[in-house]
């Protein structure tokens, strides 16, 4: 009986076809990412020679979980690492899906195989190759394999997909707009991306048409929009009549485009700044607000998420150093390895990625079942990545003392896009989470993604962030907060809480930015019945608009390289949402109402109630650079001769807090003795100069000196005029300004009494403030008497 074996190879980018006349070692010719198709055809003699020794047990590569059960691990040709089928419906949940291997189990060696051609071996069934269609190199000793694991073919379903519609207008009509027809309801474009080889620059594609209430297959592309080249590149978008229409994209895309894309065959994604039609046109923007509203169920239901980070070589080290992160038993020697400090700087530089400042991202990473990171053509999960930040995290410290020891920037570890990529680590991870419901008609068990943060705390949480579009402050984010709207389309896989039936804010483009952040506002305050949002920055301060004093814009940013020592202001007082800092007005509900809007554009008033505390009498100037001036020291009755230090000045120094809300500790009032011992000969106390100077030699003064910077800096020192309050004053504070407290805030704040071009008066929110001695609800207790404030 002679035996030839044909195995096909597919990398992903070069496909290898073989034939051998011995033993066959397949796992030396593929790298571990290889989709392997084996068949032995077989041509019976007239006579079996029974001297030939048994052949190799040839299969399928499997994940480990489904070798053990014996199933087929399915889809063979997938890309890892993503999960195969059965490990990512394992119910109640996914189960860890291992990396695919050759099952090595033997029934003997392979007997001699004798060479026969295609033509004399008519019968043999041979597998769908693409070797002869695919880069034209099939050589089996070409040690260039594609490190990438080949993308996930697509199979279609006459059922889930239908080719776009013929187009009845004019014919000659060659504009792009021809190859978007118009939706229906529940449906979405895919585009159909034509394979290319690796270095043929020119990308072909076209839209099919997906529907909500049919399962289909696809994955999505989630990219950084623009990139580090801000430079468009062409490409060939085929409308339903066969006519090619350029397309201008970014290249950041058209990397990730060219690297995702199959050698041979199509593939199936979903690119929003193709899928999506961003033209200005009314009819453009509606099928925009319906195509983003329906983003969260794309996003959850595409059989991959590919999440492209960039073509950087320092990415691609990253991704590939991420294994020995993992590996707990060799991390203790890896933080101490100078070996491994190209490793560690690579990392680095992978957390300060800009695609980890992206606001949408976020809602896309939350919601994919299956999320992987790609660089060119390397590849990992993105749950290793969440795990390796928190070991990173963990063992920062050590890393520090690795990067002074070998010369390296160790300031490079406080860069603020680290600290941007934990938070957007941490919410999109911790936003929503998988649930089991039981049908009660049913008895069927299927599994729902609970929103677990409010949109006050998503926007809240995520302010660092950016987005290229105002709305997208609070769009990005609808679809995944727990008060946020419910979905139309039965077939979106959503909690159980119950939710507001009717919601104010919903996806639309041609709403007024004013508006929406008003109603945000107004929503944040009627859900955590608190008024501290109107003390929070968070939007977008190039919106160029005409924002009340109550919505409050985000400062001006510092650069991204800088480092979290490089502050633009003081950490706010009122903190984040459901971690309060203080309680000055005593857990008072907030009562409040606003005025009707005299158009979209125009500024509302907010009318809340409250409590007039003093007015402010002397200010210091503003401690820019976390430098305490001379005139803090003397507004303070800080004398630097005496020994002991006024409690109610060192303390506001702190806001009588220690780090993240704890209680203040004792030693504080020692550490600021020590800063008047080293007081600089203008009088001031130069916070980072003494920083600079401790490093190396007290963690605890500098663990001091940083929560001094976090209150104080850019703030002024206040003293107010009738019962000599002090405290801290936001940087545009003047003279005669009030100190209040309203009602459900849970910090005093300063407002600025105005008149307008009638003569009625109004105020204007200066900002969020410090004052010692009133922060617990002491003020209340007092029985001040109570007024409503209209806020503009």
């Amino acid at each position: 009986m002679d035996v030839t074996v044909d195995s096909t190879i597919d990398s992903g980018q070069s496909n290898y076809s073989l034939r051998s006349r011995s033993n066959i070692n397949l796992a030396s010719v593929g790298s571990s990412s290889s989709v392997v198709r084996n068949r032995v055809s077989e041509t019976k003699s007239d006579a079996p020679d029974e001297n030939c020794p048994k052949r190799q047990k040839l299969n399928l590569w499997t994940c480990k979980q489904c070798h053990d059960a014996g199933n087929k691990c399915t889809p063979a040709d997938r890309l890892w690492p993503q999960k195969c089928d059965r490990c990512l419906s394992h119910r109640p949940e996914p189960i860890e899906c291992s990396e695919p291997e050759l099952n090595t189990l033997k029934r003997g060696s392979n007997r001699e195989l004798q060479k026969i051609s295609s033509e004399e071996r008519p019968n043999a069934e041979r597998l769908e190759s693409q070797s002869s269609e695919g880069d034209g190199n099939s050589s089996s000793d070409d040690g260039s394999v594609w490190k990438r694991p080949a993308p996930t073919p697509v199979m279609m379903s006459q059922k889930s997909w239908r080719e776009l519609p013929s187009e009845t207008t004019n014919a000659n009509n060659l504009r792009p707009a021809s190859c978007y027809q118009p939706l229906g309801g529940g449906e979405f474009r895919i585009l159909k991306l034509a394979p290319g080889k690796r270095d043929d620059s020119s990308i072909s594609c076209s839209f099919v048409l997906a529907f909500m209430a049919q399962p289909t297959k696809y994955e999505v592309i989630s990219y950084l929009w623009g990139g580090s080249e801000q430079q468009s590149v062409t490409i060939n978008l085929v409308d339903p009549h066969g006519r090619a229409h350029p397309v201008f994209i970014q290249s950041f895309l058209y990397e990730a485009i060219r690297s995702l894309r199959h050698p041979t065959n199509a593939r199936h994604f979903w690119i929003d700044a193709l899928c999506i039609n961003y033209e200005s046109g009314e009819i453009d923007i509606h099928d925009r607000n319906k195509q983003i509203a329906m983003k969260r169920f794309i996003f959850h239901n595409a059989k991959n998420v590919s999440l492209w980070i960039g073509e950087d070589e320092n990415y691609k080290k990253a991704l590939n150093f991420i294994p020995r992160i993992l590996d707990l038993t060799g991390v203790g020697n890896l933080i101490r390895d100078d070996n491994a400090i190209d490793g560690w700087i690579s990392f680095v530089a992978l957390l300060k990625n800009p695609v980890f400042g992206r606001l949408w991202l976020v809602q896309e990473v939350a919601v994919g079942q299956n999320v992987t990171l790609h660089s060119g053509f390397t590849a990992c999960h993105y749950t290793d990545l969440v795990d390796a930040v928190a070991i990173f995290r963990s063992v920062r410290d050590n890393i520090s003392l690795l990067f002074r020891r070998n010369g390296k920037n160790y300031r490079d570890l406080l860069d603020r896009r680290i600290s941007m990529a934990e938070r957007f680590i941490e919410v999109s991870t911790n936003a929503l989470q998988m649930t089991a419901i039981v049908d009660e008609g049913t008895s069927e068990q299927r599994r729902t993604q609970e929103r677990l943060l409010s949109l006050e705390e998503l926007v809240s949480y995520l302010s660092e962030l950016t987005a290229t579009n105002p709305l997208d402050r609070i769009y990005s984010v609808l679809a995944i907060a727990k008060d946020g709207p419910l979905p139309t389309e039965s077939t979106l896989l959503e909690s159980t809480q119950e939710t507001k039936s009717e919601f104010s804010l919903h996806i639309d483009y041609s709403a007024s930015v004013v508006d929406v952040y008003q109603l945000f506002v107004v929503h944040a305050i009627e859900s955590s019945h608190s008024l501290d949002i109107i003390c929070r920055h968070w939007a977008n301060s190039a919106s160029n608009c005409n924002l009340p004093t109550w919505v409050r814009p985000l400062e001006c940013a510092l650069p991204l390289g800088s480092n979290i020592a490089d502050r633009l202001n003081a950490d706010s007082l009122v903190g984040l949402p459901r971690y309060n800092l203080y309680n000055a007005s005593r857990g008072t509900v907030p009562t409040f109402t606003i005025s009707s809007p005299k158009s979209p554009e125009s500024p509302r008033s907010l009318f809340v109630w409250g409590l007039h505390i003093d007015t402010i009498s002397h200010l210091s100037p503003r401690a820019e650079d976390g430098i305490i001036h001379y005139e803090w020291l003397e507004l303070g009755k800080c004398d630097i001769t005496h020994e002991k230090v006024p409690e109610a000045f060192w303390r506001t120094l702190v806001a009588d807090r220690g780090p993240n809300g704890s209680f203040t500790p004792s030693w504080y009032s020692r550490a600021f003795r020590y800063c008047l011992q080293h007081i600089s000969p203008t009088g001031d106390i130069k916070t980072n100069k003494l920083i600079a100077e401790s490093e190396a030699e007290s963690s605890l003064f500098v663990d001091f000196l940083q929560r001094v910077q976090s209150v104080i800096w850019t703030r002024k020192f206040l003293v107010s005029k009738k019962r000599n309050y002090i405290g801290l004053a936001p940087k545009p504070a003047q003279v005669g300004d009030l100190i209040c407290i309203l009602f459900g805030c849970t910090v005093p704040v300063v407002l600025r009494r105005c008149e307008d071009e009638k003569g009625a008066a109004y105020f204007q929110l200066v900002g969020e403030s410090y004052v010692h001695g009133i922060m617990d609800g002491e003020a209340v207790a007092a029985g001040f008497s109570k007024e409503e404030f209209e806020l503009r």
